[in-house]
């Protein structure tokens, strides 16, 4: 009675789908960017901005609460070195592209906040129309590990790109 009942309760959890194996839908270490536009114009106490602070300069900036460009449209990351220094290249797919370009347009004046997993990293002021694909943005980090980030980034784009 006790054998019966107990390949019963084990052939309820093989065929309920119950397993110790790892979740395919987690990315370990995930490192998410995305580009947020700030919020323009007067709303009078709307809750449809969100507020960020920069983590080194503290400085605070209210953005729209969905991304600019979102990680999907993020083809690839690189770290290059420019006349004041280190920056991130963000490089983006057709549509990215375009989405980037709108919000350059009709943003111009306005800033872009690069952000991780929804924290802010590096801003971006908005000079002109960006048509190339190619954002630049120096981030509040330290240079030591940017490679690393970089390099974290690049394997959440793939993981995340890889399962669209």
């Amino acid at each position: 009675m006790k054998t019966i009942f107990r390949l019963f309760i084990l052939s309820i959890l093989v065929f309920s789908g119950i397993s110790c194996r790892k979740d395919d839908t987690t990315i370990g270490n995930a490192h998410i960017p995305r580009l947020m536009i700030e919020k323009r114009g007067v709303n009078y106490g709307a809750m449809s901005g969100v507020e960020l602070r920069l983590p080194f300069s503290r400085a605070e900036i209210l953005v729209d609460k969905e991304p600019l460009v979102n990680e999907f449209e993020i083809r690839n990351v690189e770290l290059v070195k420019v006349e004041l220094g280190m920056a991130l290249l963000l490089q983006m797919t057709e549509k990215g592209s375009r989405d980037l370009f709108r919000g350059t347009v009709t943003g111009n004046g306005g800033y872009i906040v690069l952000t991780i997993n929804g924290n802010p990293i590096g801003i971006r002021r908005i000079e002109g129309a960006i048509d190339n694909g190619n954002f630049y943005t120096f981030v509040e980090l330290p240079d030591e590990g940017l490679s690393q980030l970089v390099f974290n980034i690049k394997e959440t784009l793939r993981q995340l790109q890889t399962r669209k």
